[in-house]
């Protein structure tokens, strides 16, 4: 065989191995898919500008209906839950499914490959367009999408409308509390009170003491008379 019949089958070696060793879906269907989510009335219009929250083990994302946005594969279910004003929740359930590089890669042996597309989530598929329905939960399976076509689901429930908030009512007003009236103090107990001592009489003032000169005459007077 020639050289360049050998470097031909090592190259197809080569890619058989490396796609193995990759993932066959890792490399042929990359770990994102892009999703369409649609919502419709009860009476099946097409009503667009849903808020969306599409989530799984590794999303976590928010869309409007109408658009189409890129969502990470994964072997897990796929929630999607639209609201809308005036219209009951449309909530829906989209199935994972294995791809055929997931199915490629079981039936070449490639163990490594299978592990690698299970462990990015490669290896699975949801629909790529889905239709909810205001009022109703909704399974989607790919198994039942025809092509790229969109897919309404099975019906599995119902949703109702939130209740509306309870209307806030005036709150009632509270009196002021009365000022507070502060009670006297309680009369003091009568203090007994000992009668005034009648005022004593001021001593009279002693006589006048004699005037203690004595004069002649008086001396004379005292001696006896003479003969």
């Amino acid at each position: 065989m020639r050289g360049a019949g050998w470097r031909f089958w090592g190259l197809c070696v080569g890619a058989g191995v490396l796609s193995i060793l990759t993932g066959c879906a890792s490399v042929t269907h990359g770990t994102t898919q892009n999703v369409k989510i649609e919502t419709l009335s009860p009476e099946g219009k097409v009503v667009d500008g849903a808020r969306c929250r599409v989530s799984n083990d590794r999303n976590d994302a928010v869309v409007r209906s109408g658009l189409t946005l890129p969502v990470r594969r994964s072997g897990e279910n796929l929630s999607i839950e639209c609201t809308q004003a005036g219209q009951p929740p449309a909530r829906g359930q989209a199935i994972s499914r294995a791809n055929v590089g997931l199915v490629g890669n079981v039936m070449i042996g490639g163990l490594i490959g299978v592990a690698i597309d299970t462990g990015t989530g490669a290896g699975f598929n949801y629909p790529s367009w889905i239709r909810l329905i205001f009022g109703e939960v909704r399974s989607f399976d790919r198994s039942a999408q025809t092509g790229d076509e969109a897919t309404v689901g099975m019906k599995i429930g119902t949703t109702e409308m939130a209740a509306a908030p309870a209307p806030k009512t005036a709150a009632t007003p509270v009196p002021a509390p009365a000022p507070a009236v502060v009670a006297p103090p309680p009369p003091s107990p009568p203090v007994a009170v000992a009668p005034a001592a009648p005022a004593r009489p001021a001593p009279a003032a002693p006589p006048a003491a004699p005037d203690a000169r004595v004069s002649m005459d008086d001396l004379r007077g005292l001696l006896p008379a003479k003969p």
